[in-house]
């Protein structure tokens, strides 16, 4: 017997082409995977009835099957804003590349899966768990995962961290050979590449930590088809927020305050995610900004600091890196 030890934990995502829930190709890498949180459901269903004579569960009846769940990982690139926004271009040659993510709304089809529930962008994902011998690993794979939420964060003197929360469609175990996978070897991007613009060209400097979510409020149907498994997930309304933690300046205060919060005037803002200008870089534009809340409590000492709830109408991201393709082809 041997144990599962963390050091040998594997996590990677799979391309899915012609079909939803459809994985092709080789494993990519995500990126510096920290956890992987699965969630997984066979949806038994006990059951009594009258006529048993028992105060017991008098039968187990198989119900739907649910496969959710939640990775986390230091990003090196930002492939699964792809994943999460929906639409990619990849531009330029020879390096750097240019990559223009946006959104995709229910009317607009998706460029790598087909179908009459038109699927949105998906993805497979491998998760292994690795053991000496022959057939005694502990892999798990899901297909047909969409992102519900992507989650950005980074405070001062840290490294930036995703969480990517997913509904799939299915999953499988196998306890043969895991899937190989190649590591990107670039660093990971840090606190020290990020700069918030309010509006767009003007630098906050004092920024101490942000949070950037984007939720795709996912619905999972089971339909009464025949599976026990859910159809295509379906995106509802999309909503973004950008939480700001800053120290307060007489520079930046009064129009924080006066103009977008209490005046309520819309805005254009930007994170700026800068390892190497041109060739490493990421901006993502949020337009149609408003504050809606403003936290400045007043203490007894050191510099005090206002917390910003920022809510986006929408949202585009403009990337060079020296990946040739986000797209599967």
């Amino acid at each position: 017997m041997a144990k599962f030890i963390g050091d040998q934990n594997q996590l990677g995502f799979t391309y899915e082409s012609g079909t939803y829930a459809n994985s092709s190709g080789t494993l990519q890498w995500i990126g510096q995977v920290q956890n992987f949180s699965p969630d997984e459901s066979a949806g038994v269903i006990p059951v009594r009835y009258q006529g048993a004579g028992d105060r017991n569960v008098d039968q187990f009846v198989d119900g739907p099957l649910d496969f959710t769940g939640t990775f986390t990982y230091f990003p090196q690139d930002w492939k699964f804003l792809m994943f999460t926004l929906g639409s990619n271009v990849d531009a330029g040659s020879p390096s750097p590349y240019t990559h223009t993510i946006s959104e995709t709304n229910s009317d607009d089809g998706n460029a790598f899966t087909s179908g009459t529930t038109n699927p949105f962008i998906s993805f497979g994902l491998e998760a292994s768990q690795k053991a000496p011998g022959t057939g005694q690993n502990f892999i798990r794979t899901f297909q047909g995962c969409v992102v519900n939420t992507m989650t950005i964060s980074a405070s001062q003197g840290d490294i930036i961290s995703v969480d990517v929360d997913f509904v799939a469609q299915s999953g499988t175990f196998s306890s043969g050979a895991p899937s190989s996978l190649t590591p990107t070897t670039t660093r990971p991007f840090l606190w020290s590449d990020v700069k918030l613009h309010i509006p767009s060209g003007t630098v906050y400097e004092e920024m101490t930590d942000f949070t950037l979510t984007i939720n795709n409020n996912l619905e999972a149907p089971h339909y009464l088809n025949g599976s026990r498994v859910i159809s295509t997930p379906i995106p509802l309304n999309r909503d973004y927020e950008l939480s700001v933690t800053l120290h307060a300046t007489s520079e930046r205060t009064k129009t924080l305050y006066e103009q977008y919060f209490m005046g309520g005037s819309t805005f254009n803002c930007m994170l700026e995610i800068n390892a190497e200008t041109g060739s490493r870089d990421a901006y993502i534009i949020l337009s149609g900004c408003k504050l809606m809340d403003m936290d400045s409590p007043e203490g007894m000492e050191g510099v005090n600091e206002q917390t910003l709830t920022i809510q986006p109408k929408t949202a585009v991201v403009e990337i060079n890196d020296t990946i040739e393709r986000y797209n599967p082809w």
